[in-house]
C-alpha cells in the first residue's frame, strides 16, 4: 500500500496512493530506515481506516497525538485524513476562557 524511497543523502520519503487515487509523497528527511518503516506502518493504518470507515488502531491514534506539528502538517498536506492541529497562545486562551465564563460574578473574575 505504501513504500519507502531512499533519496540521496540518507533522506527518506513515503509514497502512497491517497484517497483521491493519486500517488503522493511524504518527505521525511534524514532518518533511519527503522523510523521510516514506523511512519509507513502508521500511514498505512490511516489509509486503511479511511477506506474501511473504521476507527484508528489505538497504537496509531497515540502515535498521531505525539508526532511533531511539522510531520502532522506534512501528513495533512498529503491528503491523509488527520485532524488539523491548532496551536493556542496561552494569554489569548486564558482571556477567552475568562470572558466566556458566565457562571461567575464580575468581581470574582
Amino acid at each position: 500500500m505504501a513504500s519507502i524511497a531512499r533519496d540521496p543523502g540518507g533522506r527518506k520519503r513515503i509514497l502512497f496512493v491517497g484517497p483521491d487515487g493519486k500517488r503522493k509523497p511524504i518527505r521525511l528527511g534524514k532518518m533511519t530506515m527503522r523510523a521510516a518503516e514506523i511512519v509507513k506502518r502508521h500511514v498505512e493504518n490511516l489509509l486503511a481506516a479511511n477506506d474501511s470507515r473504521t476507527s484508528l488502531e489505538p497504537d496509531t491514534a497515540c502515535w498521531l497525538a505525539d508526532i511533531p506539528d511539522d510531520l502532522a502538517d506534512k501528513l495533512a498536506r498529503a491528503g491523509l485524513p488527520i485532524p488539523k492541529r491548532q496551536t493556542a497562545i496561552p494569554g489569548a486562551f486564558l482571556a477567552e476562557y475568562i470572558n466566556g465564563r458566565t457562571d461567575v460574578k464580575p468581581r470574582s473574575v
